[in-house]
């Protein structure tokens, strides 16, 4: 499955599950428009992704997160597992060390080497990114 229609899949599958119609997107672009990102006619700006989820009530990185997932045909908790790790090799390398939001605060990257907590053997992993501008 391509990267686009992959897209389509997971928009129409998220707009529908949470019973907004083509329309109510509308408020983010046109309802053309939005015909056109569900029918894999169309790429989405990164721009557009983050309007999009904002009417979908989700982060835009489960937008994306969920389109890569239905595109590789890899489990979501894969993908994040791996993100995970890079995100905390490209600290370690020194690499994330420059972006910062405008009060100073560095990128958070969860720790691999804390103690895992009682709380269910299927814990999420959570990362906070800020990006400067």
């Amino acid at each position: 499955m391509s990267l686009k229609n992959a897209f389509a899949a997971v928009l129409k599958a998220m707009r529908s599950g949470k019973g907004l119609t083509q329309r109510n997107l509308a408020e983010v672009s046109s309802r053309t428009y939005v015909s056109k990102l569900e029918r894999g006619q169309s790429s989405p700006t990164l721009e557009m992704i983050t309007a999009l989820s904002g009417q979908l009530n989700v982060n835009p990185l489960t937008l994306v997160a969920i389109t890569l997932c239905a595109e590789s045909g890899q489990p979501v908790n894969a993908l994040l597992r791996q993100t995970q790790e890079e995100l905390a090799g490209l600290t370690r390398d020194g690499i994330l060390k420059n972006l910062t939001t405008s009060s100073g605060d560095e990128l958070l990257v969860a720790s691999h080497s804390r103690p895992p907590s009682n709380r269910s053997a299927t814990n999420a992993l959570q990362v906070e990114l800020s990006f400067a501008e």
